[in-house]
């Protein structure tokens, strides 16, 4: 997992996050499942006092910032934790492996959908143990877990939404 983009100034980064996770809520929605937002900025909103706290403290801040984004039943009725990262390319970055390894040590059991803007599929899950032994990304089409129903009508219109919103702001190095 290289950085093959220049860093991104912190608010655009924030934003294109945002967008991943609007992106994925609508997907899953749409392949109708129910979807509720649990990450700690739904949570635990205006977080500049609680940020403090977590410096004191940082093994539970470390925890708290790792709950996942969304809590999903699919239509059988079966629960699934997920999280969301963008990520410029499929590979991921550089610090990913300390942040899988927190969010497996904490919630092992989550999902990770990563999207991306540089190739497709855009819409990419991870599952424990989220790396290969080297140290790369595992990840596959999001049409592979057939529980949550995702067509392939469906992804076509959010890889469009990826190619209108995201893939313009790519980096070309």
């Amino acid at each position: 997992m290289n950085n093959k983009h220049e860093r991104q100034e912190w608010r655009e980064t924030s934003l294109k996050g945002r967008m991943a996770e609007s992106l994925v809520y609508d997907l899953l929605k749409e392949s109708g499942n129910e979807v509720y937002r649990i990450g700690y900025e739904a949570i635990l909103p205006g977080l500049a006092r609680i940020e403090e706290s977590f410096k004191r403290n940082s093994e539970v801040g470390e925890k708290i910032r790792s709950i996942p984004d969304f809590f999903a039943i699919d239509k059988s009725g079966n629960p699934y934790l997920v999280e969301v990262k963008f990520r410029w390319h499929p590979s991921g970055h550089e610090n990913d492996l300390k942040k899988l390894e927190r969010i497996k040590s904490s919630w092992g059991e989550c999902f990770i959908f990563f999207v991306n803007c540089s190739e497709k599929p855009y819409f990419r899950v991870s599952k424990t143990p989220y790396v290969n032994s080297s140290g790369q990304l595992i990840a596959e089409s999001v049409q592979n877990l057939k529980f949550f129903g995702i067509t392939q009508e469906l992804l076509d219109k959010f890889d469009a939404l990826v190619e209108k919103y995201l893939t313009p702001t790519l980096n070309k190095t």
